[in-house]
């Protein structure tokens, strides 16, 4: 055992004052690590997920929160046009309005399944609100707009402004 202790102690010793073959830790270089772990795990999708918090993915159906239709904005015939799919929407319960130079879309759902057999019975219902907020980067003339609502697509045409060619400005010259 002292022969051990003697070979430590005559251990060399580098300019710092650290025994050679060690290394100085930088206090900071766990910190490093995890950053760069984090970056690792958002770059890959599929690492990550609900399962990951104990549920596989579609064991309970879709994860609650807030819906929003999807909704496609297009320009054709000289006319902006926004279809939005609203599945399981009654035309009663949407609401289209023009506030300034937004085009906005509200509206709710509700949806309800019943099955009723002999030995079983499954009721599922789902609500929820939405609200759709799309900018135009016109004015547009409300009086204009036509909407049309079927079979749970919405489709909206919005007429551009006809475009006023600057006025030649004349300039005189000294």
């Amino acid at each position: 055992m002292t022969q051990q202790i003697e070979a430590k102690a005559a251990a060399p010793v580098k300019s710092d004052g650290h025994p050679v073959g060690t290394t100085r830790r930088d206090p900071f270089e766990l910190f490093d690590a995890l950053e760069e772990e984090l970056a690792r795990v958002w770059r890959s999708p599929w690492r990550i997920g609900p399962w990951t918090l104990g549920r596989r993915p579609g064991a309970m159906g879709p994860a609650p929160g807030p819906w929003a239709p999807r909704v496609d904005v297009y320009e054709r015939d000289g006319k902006v046009v926004v279809k939005a799919e609203l599945p399981g929407i009654k035309k009663e319960d949407l609401q289209v309005t023009l506030e300034g130079a937004d085009l906005v879309l509200r509206g709710e759902r509700k949806e309800e399944h019943e099955v009723k057999e002999e030995n079983y019975y499954r009721s599922e219902r789902s609500y929820g609100s939405f609200y759709r907020r799309l900018p135009l980067a016109f004015e547009a003339a409300p009086d204009q707009i036509t909407a049309a609502f079927t079979d749970g697509v919405l489709e909206i045409a919005i007429p551009k402004p006809a475009e006023e060619s600057p006025k030649a400005q004349p300039i005189a010259v000294a």
